[in-house]
C-alpha cells in the first residue's frame, strides 16, 4: 500500500530541496515534491501521514561505530564523566555492578577519561581492589584503547609484575615497577575480545540477538538508519545474523571485519551482502593506537602521560602486503590511523596498492578511519589517491581538551574537515560509539562549532555549514559504504530510510541543534522508532 507523507519540510540532500510531500511504495521512495504533484502519483486508498510541520531528512548514517559493543556495554557500569566525576564515584558504580553481575562473569565498567577525573589520573588496581576485591573487574577507558584491571583480573588474564611490555602494547607500572593495573592497546584488545566472546557464548541465540537489538533500538532513537560496525568478528556477526533472521535489526549494518577474521569469513562463504540489512564487504585494520589514550603513532613525542611516540602496529611493508591481499580478495579496506606517523604509513600502503599500473584510482573506496592528525601534506596525498576518511566531529566536544593538551602545536590542524574537503577528500561522519555518544546531532553541531567541553575552539577555519555537516552523515557516509545509489538522500527509487525531526537542522542555531527531537525513524518506509503514532506501523 502507498503511504503519503504530507505537511512536512523535506530536506532531501538532493533536488528538489525542501519539498512538502513524499510518497513511499514497497519500501522505496516513489515521489518527492509539492503536495499536489506527489498526491497525483499516489494509488487509490493510500494511507496518509500528516506531520504537522515536522522536518523529514534522509536516514542518518554512522560510518564508523561499534554497534555490537554498544549493545554489549549497555549492561556495564557507566563510569564516564561527568556522571562519575572522580574515582570514589567509579568505585561506587563498580560495587553496584558487582551485585548484579552474573555468576562467573567479570564486573565491567566503561567510559572513563583520566584527564576528566577530579584526580587527573587513571584509576589503579588498588582502586579497583577496594571496590571489587573478590572477583575479576575491568574498567574500560572511553577510547577502548586502554583499561584498568583489579588484582583478580590481572591474575586471570595472566599478567604478571615481572613480564615485559608485549609487542603492540604496554602496561602501566608503579614506582616499584609493578603492574598498576592499566593496560594499553594490544593486550587490552585481546582481553576485550575474550570477555566479549565468553559472555556471548554464555548466551543463547535469543540473548545474542537481543544484544544487537538493544544497540539498534538505541541508534534508531537517534535517527540512525545505517551504521558501519568497525569491529566485526565471528561472535558478533552471529549476533547480527540471528537478529536479522528474527527481523530485529533496526539499521542496515555494514560490517568492517577485523583483519584476522577474514580467513574464517571467506571459508564460511560469508563475504558480501546477506540481506538488505546485513553485509560484510570491508576489512578493518588497526595501524596505531588512540588519540585520547595518547597512544596514536606520531612523529615526535607526547608532552603528556604516558609520553612516548605512540604504538604503530605494522611496519610499511607488512601493512602494504595486508592491504594488497585484501584488495585482491575484493574487500574495501578501512585502516584505523590517528597519528601522523601512522597515517603516513597507511598512505604509503595505499599508494603501493593503488599505483596506476596496479589499480587505477581507488575503486574499492579504501578508507582511513579517524585521521585525527592528518595534516595538510598528508591530506593532499590522501586526496591524490582518492582515499576516503571516516571521522568523528563529536570527538571535539567530548575529547577535544585532551587533544589540545596532547597536540599543543597542532591542535588547530586536528580533524580538519573543511580543509580535507577542499583538498578533494570525501569525509564521512561517524561517532566511534561507544567511545562517545552515538548521537549524530552532536557530531553535526561539533562540525559547525568545533568547541571543546571547556570552551576552546579548535581550528576555527575548519567549521562547516549546517548543510555540509548534515552531508557528512547522509550522502558522504552512504558513499563511504558503497550505498549512495540506495540511501543518503530522499530521491525517487531510493530506499525509504528517513528520520522525522521536530525542527529543521538547517535552520536551527548551531547551539541548539542537540535540542532537536527525533520523532520517528523509518527503514524501508516502516518505523523502527517513533515517539508517537506518527507513521503507519504497517
Amino acid at each position: 500500500m502507498d503511504v503519503l507523507i504530507e505537511d512536512a519540510t523535506f530536506v532531501t540532500m538532493a533536488s528538489p530541496e525542501r519539498s512538502r510531500s513524499m510518497l513511499v511504495r514497497d519500501g522505496r521512495i516513489a515521489a518527492v515534491g509539492s503536495a499536489e504533484a506527489v498526491r497525483a502519483q499516489a494509488g487509490p486508498g493510500a494511507r496518509v501521514a500528516r506531520l504537522d510541520g515536522a522536518t523529514v531528512i534522509p536516514g542518518l548514517i554512522d560510518a564508523h561505530c561499534h554497534v555490537s559493543d554498544i549493545g554489549y556495554l549497555a549492561a556495564a557500569a557507566d563510569c564516564g564523566q561527568p556522571s562519575a566525576p572522580d574515582i570514589p564515584a567509579i568505585q561506587a558504580r563498580l560495587r553496584e555492578a558487582a551485585g548484579r553481575a552474573p555468576e562467573g562473569s567479570w564486573v565491567t565498567g566503561s567510559g572513563y577519561v583520566e584527564y576528566k577525573l577530579r584526580e587527573r589520573r587513571h584509576p589503579t588496581r588498588a582502586d579497583l581492589d577496594a571496590a571489587v576485591p573478590d572477583r575479576p573487574a575491568v574498567l574500560y577507558h572511553t577510547s577502548l584503547h586502554a583499561c584498568v584491571l583489579n588484582t583478580a583480573a590481572l591474575r586471570e588474564a595472566g599478567f604478571a609484575d615481572d613480564q615485559p611490555d608485549p609487542p603492540g602494547g604496554a602496561f602501566g607500572r608503579d614506582e616499584q615497577g609493578r603492574l598498576d593495573g592499566v593496560v594499553y592497546e594490544g593486550p587490552m584488545f585481546a582481553l576485550f575480545e575474550r570477555n566479549l566472546r565468553e559472555d556471548l557464548a554464555r548466551m543463547g541465540a535469543a540473548q545474542r540477538a537481543k544484544v544487537a537489538e538493544t544497540a539498534g533500538r538505541h541508534l534508531a532513537a537517534l535517527g540512525l538508519t545505517a551504521a558501519c560496525d568497525a569491529d566485526l568478528r565471528r561472535d558478533t556477526f552471529a549476533a547480527f545474523a540471528e537478529a536479522d533472521v528474527q527481523g530485529l535489526l533496526s539499521q542496515r549494518i555494514y560490517g568492517l571485519v577485523v583483519h584476522d577474521q577474514v580467513d574464517w569469513l571467506l571459508a564460511s562463504g560469508l563475504q558480501g551482502r546477506h540481506s538488505g540489512r546485513l553485509a560484510t564487504e570491508a576489512v578493518k585494520i588497526w595501524a596505531d593506537g588512540g588519540m585520547s589514550s595518547r597512544t596514536a603513532a606520531i612523529h615526535g613525542t607526547y608532552p603528556v602521560p604516558p609520553y612516548g611516540s605512540g604504538i604503530l602496529y605494522f611496519g610499511r611493508d607488512e601493512l602494504t602486503a595486508m592491504v594488497r591481499e585484501f584488495d585482491a580478495r575484493g574487500f574495501q579496506v578501512c585502516v584505523h590511523a590517528q597519528g601522523d606517523r601512522a597515517i603516513e604509513t597507511v598512505l604509503d600502503a595505499y599508494a603501493a596498492t593503488l599505483a596506476p599500473a596496479v589499480t587505477p584510482g581507488n575503486p574499492r573506496r579504501h578508507r582511513i578511519e579517524h585521521g585525527g592528525a592528518m595534516y595538510p601534506a598528508l591530506a593532499a596525498r590522501a586526496a591524490d589517491l582518492g582515499v576516503l576518511v571516516a571521522s568523528q566531529p563529536g570527538f571535539l566536544s567530548a575529547l577535544g581538551d585532551g587533544f589540545a593538551a596532547a597536540f599543543p602545536g597542532q591542535r588547530d590542524q586536528l580533524y580538519s574537515f573543511a580543509s580535507w574537503q577542499r583538498a578533494g577528500i570525501t569525509v564521512a561522519g561517524s561517532s566511534d560509539a561507544p567511545v562517545i555518544t552515538a548521537d549524530p546531532l552532536v557530531g553535526i553541531r561539533d562540525a559547525m562549532l568545533r568547541r571543546t567541553g571547556e570552551g576552546r575552539v579548535l581550528g576555527p577555519g575548519e567549521r562547516l555549514s549546517a548543510r555540509a555537516a548534515l552531508a557528512l552523515y547522509t550522502r558522504h557516509a552512504a558513499f563511504a559504504m558503497h550505498r549512495e545509489t540506495e540511501i543518503g538522500s530522499l530521491e525517487p527509487g531510493k530506499l525509504a530510510d528517513f528520520a522525522v525531526l521536530d525542527r529543521n537542522p538547517l535552520d536551527v542555531d548551531p547551539e541548539r541543534i542537540t535540542d532537536i527531537r527525533v520523532l520517528a525513524t523509518a527503514v524501508d518506509g516502516k518505523p523502527v522508532y517513533q515517539s508517537g503514532a506518527i507513521l503507519p506501523e504497517d
